[in-house]
C-alpha cells in the first residue's frame, strides 16, 4: 500500500487488515494474524488494537490516503480503494495479461505480466512472522506467484525471449525448487534457446530428485515433457509465426524489384545491463504473431545514458525480423550542426532505395513516390537525436508501413498528444552492470582492483558516457591506480572534461550536458543553472522560484520543460524535482557563471530561513523562537494551514535544511546560520534526527567564532552539549557545556549561565554525582529567580526534585518543589513542561502510595499528551502508569502500559527511555514470581544505561540484580529526560550585556 512504512504493532495491523480489505474481521482473528506463538497475546487485545488504529488514522491522515479503520468489539475493517493495494494490483494485472494473451497479444500479455510481476517487491506480509500469515503466503505463492511467473516466462518464450525465460526460470527454482509447473516450463526453455545437453542434464537431475522423494507422477509428467521436446523436428514452445518472405512487387510501384536496404553502423559489443530495455523494444514493435508492427515507439532518456548504443543493439538484434531492411537516421537535433528536417529523411530514403530523387522536383511527390514504395515493405527505420516533433512528425505519415523508432533526448510531448505511442526510457545502469562495464573495458586490471572500481562507479552514477569515458582514461593511465584516477575525479570540472584530450571533434560529458542545454529556451537555461545552488539532493518549486525572482508558475512551466529534457526529475506526485548528481555538477558549473549568482543564492536561503520560522511558529505556537536576522524584501516563506503540514515540510526538506546551513556559512551569511538551527531542532528532536541538529549547531559555534559572536557560539555550544545528552554521550556532551559556560561567563550573559548549568547538572546526575547536581541546582534556581525568568525557574525546580530523589530522603522536599514547577508552567502555558512534571508527580505520588493523587496527575499528562503526541512524554507516562497499575495490584494493566512503553521507546530510538520501561516491566514480573525473565530484563537495561554513561541508573539495577534473591527489593529511582536548550543566538546586545529579547525553548 503507498503508504510510508509503519513500524512495530500499528505495522503488523495494517498488514493483517491489508491481507482482509473491506470485510469485517473478528478481533480474535486480528490477535491471531498479529501476535506469534511466542508472543503473549494483550489481554485487552481490543485495547491495544484501537491504539494501532488510532497510529494509522495518523499515518493515513498525514500521508493524505483515503483509507479509513474502525475497530470494535464486532470486529475490524480497513475500508480503502483496492486499486492502492499491490496484492490486488497484482491480481488485476494478471487478469489483464491473460485477456491479451488469449487473443493471441502475447506482445501485451507479457507488458501486463512484468508490470504485476514487479509490483513484488519484498516478501508479502513481511512483518508478520504468526501461523496464519506464514499460510497466507504459501497460498500465494503456490496459487498466484508462481502460476504469474510461469505465465510470463511462456509469453517470453511466444515471444522468441527465449534466454530471458531461461533466466527467470534458473531464479525462480532457487526459491520454488521441484515446483513441476516450473520445471517442465525450464526443460521447453533450454531447449528453445539451443542448450539442448543442458536441457538433458537438467532433467536427468531433477526428475532423479522426483524419484528420490517419491513423487512418480510428476517424474512421468516430467519424462512426457522431455520427450516431446528433444525429439529431431519438435518444437519445444508454440513459436510465432516466422517472418514472411519479401513479397514481390506491385508493378504498379513502377519499382519492381527494389533491393533490402541496409543503413546501419557496426553492431556494439560490451552492451550490459540493458536487458529490460531490449526487451520492452520487443514488446512494443512485433505482434501477436511475432511480426513486426508498423507502429512508433519513443525511446528517450538524459545525456549521456546511452540511447544511441541501446538503439543500435536492439536495431541489429531485430533486424532478422525485417526482410526489407534496417536505416538508423541520424537527424543531427544535438545542435551541433543544422538538423536535419522531414524533407531531408525522405530524400535520403529514396536515395537508399536507388531512387533519382533530383528527377522527382516536388517534395510532395517525393513524399507520395516514397509511400507507394514503402507499401506492403517491412523496414525498420531509427530516427536518432530527434529533437522536436515538426522534425518527424511529417514522414511518419509516409512511413505508416514501417517500425519507427524514435530517439531522442525530449519527451516530444506534441508528438505524443497526436500520435500516441509507447514511450521507452533507457535510465542510468544500476551498480552491478557499471562495474561490469568497467570491468570489461578495463581489463583484467579491473578485477584486481575492486575497491577502485567501485569508487569509479559511485563517481559516475549510471551514466553509461561517463563509466565509458573513465574506462578510456584509465586503459590509458596504466600505471595509475583506479582509486588514485577515482580520486582526481573527485574534482567537478576534471571529472565533467574527462575525455576532452585536444582531439577534435570533443567528447565529454561537459559536451554532452551542454548539447541540451543549448537547446532550452533562456528561461528554462537560467533555471536549470540555478539548481546548481540548491545544497540538497531535492527541490522544490517554490524554492526555486525563490532565487529566480519569477512568479511561481512561470518557474513551475520551466520546470516542466527541463523534466520533459530529461535534464531533471519528478520523483513523485509532489511538486518536487531531483537533479542526477553529474547534472548537478554541471548545473554548479553554470550557476558560477550566473551575473546575479550571489544574490540569487542569498534569496534561496532566506527562502528556507523564513519558511522554517513559519513552519516553527505553525507547529509551536506558544514557544519562543530567535529573532529574525533582516531579510530581503523580494523573498515570501511558505505558508501552512496545519501543524502536521508544517511539520512534514521540516521533515521533508531535513537534508537541505542541514545543508543550507553549512551553505550560509560558505556564503559570508552568519546570520542565517546562526538561526537557522535553532529553527529545526525541535522537529528533529521530536523525530530523533539528532545527527541533523549536531552538524547544524556544529556549523553554527564554529561560525559564530569565527565572526566574534559570542553569545551565538554559546548558545550552539550548549545545545550542542543538550543533544549529545539526550543521546547518552555524555563524556562527549561536558567539552561542549563547559565551553559554554566559560563564553557565557566571560561576557556576563545571566540567561545563558543558567541554561548551561542546568544541563551541567544534568550531567553530574546521569555520572551519579548527585551531590555536585543539587549544589548547582539550587545555585541555577537562585541565579533564574533573580533574572526573573519563570521558564528557567521552573526548569529548576523540577531538576532540583529530581537531584533530591536521587540522594534520598527527600520525598516532601521533592513533592513541593515539582508542585512550584507545576505552578510556574502553568502560568506561562509551557505544554510540555507541564506533562513532564504531571509525570514525575506522579511516579513520586505513586512512590509514597498516594495512588488517588498519582492517577489525577497522569490523567492530565494524558490529556495534554493528546495535544502534543511526544513521543518519548508518552513514553514515560505509561512507564509511571506500569508502575502505578502494579502498586493498585491491577497487574493485567501493569503489563500492558510497560509493554507500551517499550514499544514507544523502541520506536522512538529513545534508549534510556527502553532501559526504564524493562525495568519497570522486570519488576512486575518479579512480583509475579517470573523470576528469569525480570533477570534477563533487568540485565539488559543496565547495559543500556551503562553504554549511555547513566552510571546511578545502571549502579541501582546492578544493585537489585545483585539482591534478587533477596525479600525486598528496593525500587530504582528513574531519571527524567529533560534537558535544557539555551536561548537562540541574538545580534544584538543592550547596554548592560543582557539580550533584548527572551529565551527560545526551554526544556
Amino acid at each position: 500500500m503507498d503508504v510510508k512504512p509503519v513500524r512495530g504493532r500499528p505495522g503488523q495491523v495494517l498488514a493483517a487488515l491489508l491481507a482482509n480489505p473491506d470485510r469485517l474481521v473478528a478481533v480474535d482473528t486480528v490477535v491471531d494474524w498479529v501476535w506469534a506463538d511466542h508472543e503473549n497475546p494483550p489481554r485487552d487485545a481490543l485495547g491495544a488494537l484501537r491504539q494501532a488504529g488510532a497510529r494509522l488514522r495518523q499515518v493515513f491522515q498525514a500521508d493524505g490516503v483515503d483509507a479509513d479503520i474502525s475497530i470494535g468489539k464486532a470486529g475490524c475493517r480497513l475500508d480503502v480503494d483496492l486499486r492502492r493495494i499491490d496484492y490486488h494490483r497484482f491480481r488485476v494485472l494478471m487478469a489483464r495479461a491473460r485477456e491479451f494473451h488469449d487473443r493471441g497479444q502475447h506482445d501485451r500479455a507479457h507488458v501486463e505480466a512484468s508490470a504485476a510481476v514487479r509490483l513484488r517487491r519484498d516478501e508479502p506480509l513481511t512483518g508478520l512472522r504468526t501461523e496464519v500469515a506464514g499460510e497466507w503466503r504459501l497460498r500465494w505463492a503456490r496459487n498466484e506467484w508462481v502460476p504469474a511467473n510461469a505465465f510470463l516466462a511462456a509469453q517470453q518464450l511466444l515471444l522468441g525471449q527465449t534466454e530471458f525465460a531461461v533466466a527467470r526460470l534458473e531464479e525462480l527454482d532457487l526459491t520454488h525448487p521441484l515446483e513441476l509447473s516450473l520445471v517442465k516450463l525450464r526443460v521447453r526453455a533450454l531447449v528453445a534457446a539451443g542448450r539442448a545437453l543442458e536441457a538433458t542434464e537438467y532433467f536427468r537431475r531433477v526428475r532423479r530428485e522426483f524419484q528420490e522423494c517419491g513423487d512418480l507422477h510428476a517424474a512421468d509428467e516430467l519424462l512426457a515433457v522431455y520427450n516431446e521436446v528433444i525429439k529431431p523436428g519438435a518444437a519445444p514452445f508454440p513459436a510465432p509465426t516466422a517472418p514472411v518472405p519479401a513479397a514481390a512487387e506491385d508493378p504498379r510501384d513502377g519499382e519492381p524489384g527494389l533491393p533490402a536496404v541496409w543503413h546501419l553502423p557496426p553492431d556494439v559489443d560490451g552492451v550490459v545491463g540493458r536487458e529490460a530495455v531490449l526487451a520492452e523494444l520487443d514488446a512494443f514493435t512485433v505482434d501477436s504473431a511475432g511480426l513486426p508492427r508498423a507502429d512508433v515507439v519513443m525511446l528517450t532518456g538524459g545525456p549521456g545514458v546511452g540511447k544511441t548504443t541501446v538503439a543500435l543493439k536492439w536495431a541489429h538484434r531485430a533486424a532478422n525480423r525485417y526482410p526489407h531492411g534496417v536505416v538508423l537516421l541520424d537527424l543531427r537535433g544535438d545542435g551541433q550542426v543544422a538538423g536535419a528536417s522531414a524533407a531531408d529523411v525522405v530524400e535520403l530514403l529514396l536515395e537508399l532505395l536507388d531512387v533519382k530523387v533530383d528527377e522527382i522536383v516536388s517534395p510532395v511527390a517525393r513524399a507520395a513516390r516514397l509511400t507507394r514504395l514503402l507499401r506492403r515493405r517491412r523496414l525498420l527505420v531509427v530516427l536518432d537525436n530527434v529533437a522536436r516533433t515538426d522534425q518527424v512528425e511529417p514522414v511518419l505519415r509516409v512511413l505508416a508501413e514501417c517500425t519507427v523508432v524514435v530517439v531522442t533526448r525530449q519527451r516530444l510531448s506534441a508528438l505524443l498528444a497526436a500520435r500516441p505511442s509507447p514511450v521507452v526510457t533507457v535510465a542510468p545502469l544500476s551498480a552491478d552492470a557499471a562495474r561490469a562495464l568497467l570491468e570489461r573495458r578495463i581489463g583484467p586490471r579491473a578485477r584486481q582492483d575492486p575497491a577502485g572500481v567501485a569508487a569509479l562507479v559511485k563517481l559516475c552514477q549510471g551514466n553509461a558516457l561517463a563509466l565509458t569515458l573513465v574506462a578510456v582514461r584509465a586503459a590509458a593511465r596504466t600505471g595509475m591506480r583506479l582509486v588514485t584516477l577515482a580520486e582526481a575525479l573527485r574534482d567537478a570540472d576534471m571529472l565533467l572534461d574527462v575525455g576532452n584530450d585536444g582531439d577534435w571533434p570533443g567528447r565529454s560529458l561537459r559536451s554532452a550536458f551542454t548539447l541540451s542545454y543549448q537547446g532550452l529556451p533562456p528561461a528554462e537555461r537560467r533555471t536549470f543553472a540555478l539548481l546548481g545552488l540548491h545544497p540538497g539532493a531535492e527541490v522544490a518549486s517554490d524554492a526555486i522560484a525563490a532565487a529566480d525572482g519569477r512568479p511561481l508558475s512561470q518557474v513551475r512551466q520551466s520546470l516542466a520543460v527541463l523534466v520533459a529534457a530529461h535534464l531533471i526529475e519528478q520523483p513523485g506526485d509532489l511538486d518536487r524535482y531531483r537533479v542526477h548528481n553529474l547534472l548537478q555538477l554541471y548545473a554548479e558549473s553554470l550557476a558560477r557563471q550566473l551575473a546575479d549568482s550571489v544574490a540569487a543564492r542569498r534569496r534561496l536561503l532566506e527562502f528556507y530561513l523564513l519558511t522554517a520560522y513559519e513552519a516553527h511558529r505553525t507547529v509551536y505556537p506558544g514557544r519562543d523562537r530567535p529573532e529574525l536576522p533582516r531579510t530581503g524584501t523580494d523573498v515570501t516563506a511558505a505558508r501552512f494551514t496545519t501543524p502536521a503540514a508544517a511539520r512534514q515540510w521540516i521533515l521533508r526538506e531535513r537534508t537541505t535544511l542541514t545543508a543550507a546551513v553549512g551553505l550560509a556559512a560558505e556564503a559570508g551569511l552568519p546570520e542565517i546560520a546562526f538561526t537557522l538551527p535553532s529553527l529545526t531542532a525541535d522537529v528533529f528532536d521530536f523525530h530523533g534526527h539528532f545527527g541533523d541538529i549536531i552538524a547544524g549547531f556544529t556549523v553554527a559555534a564554529a561560525t559564530a567564532a569565527r565572526v566574534g559572536n559570542a553569545y551565538a557560539e554559546a548558545s550552539s555550544l550548549n545545545d550542542l552539549g543538550q543533544v549529545l545528552l539526550l543521546m547518552g554521550q555524555d563524556a562527549q556532551a561536558e567539552p561542549y557545556l563547559r565551553a559554554a559556560l566559560r563564553l557565557v561567563d566571560a561576557h556576563g550573559i545571566g540567561i545563558g549561565r543558567v541554561t548551561v548549568m542546568l544541563n551541567m547538572a544534568r550531567r553530574h546526575l546521569h555520572a551519579g554525582r548527585v551531590d555536585q547536581a543539587v549544589t548547582m541546582l539550587r545555585e541555577t534556581l537562585e541565579a533564574a529567580r533573580a533574572l526573573g525568568e519563570p521558564e528557567r525557574c521552573a526548569a529548576a525546580l523540577h531538576r532540583l526534585a529530581d537531584a533530591l530523589l536521587e540522594q534520598g530522603g527527600h520525598q516532601l522536599d521533592a513533592l513541593g518543589l515539582y508542585r512550584e514547577a507545576l505552578a510556574l508552567r502553568e502560568r506561562i502555558d509551557d505544554g510540555p513542561g507541564r506533562i513532564r512534571t504531571h509525570i514525575a508527580l506522579g511516579d513520586l505520588l505513586t512512590r509514597i502510595g498516594r495512588h488517588g493523587e498519582a492517577g489525577d496527575q497522569c490523567a492530565r499528562a494524558a490529556r495534554l499528551m493528546d495535544e502534543s503526541q511526544h513521543l518519548p512524554a508518552a513514553m514515560k507516562l505509561n512507564t509511571v502508569l506500569a508502575r502505578l497499575r502494579h502498586a493498585e495490584g491491577d497487574d493485567r494493566a501493569a503489563l500492558r502500559h510497560a509493554h507500551r512503553a517499550v514499544e514507544l521507546a523502541e520506536r522512538s530510538g529513545h534508549a534510556t527511555g527502553r532501559g526504564r520501561a524493562m525495568a519497570s516491566l522486570a519488576r512486575i514480573l518479579l512480583d509475579r514470581g517470573n523470576i528469569d525473565d525480570a533477570r534477563r530484563l533487568w540485565q539488559r537495561a543496565a547495559r543500556l544505561f551503562r553504554d549511555r554513561e547513566r552510571v546511578g541508573q545502571a549502579e541501582r539495577i546492578e544493585a537489585v540484580l545483585a539482591e534478587l534473591d533477596s525479600a525486598a527489593v528496593p525500587p530504582a529511582r528513574d531519571g527524567e529526560r529533560d534537558t535544557v536548550a539555551m536561548p537562540s543566538p541574538r545580534l544584538s546586545f543592550s547596554g548592560d550585556e543582557r539580550l533584548e529579547s527572551t529565551s527560545r525553548r526551554g526544556r
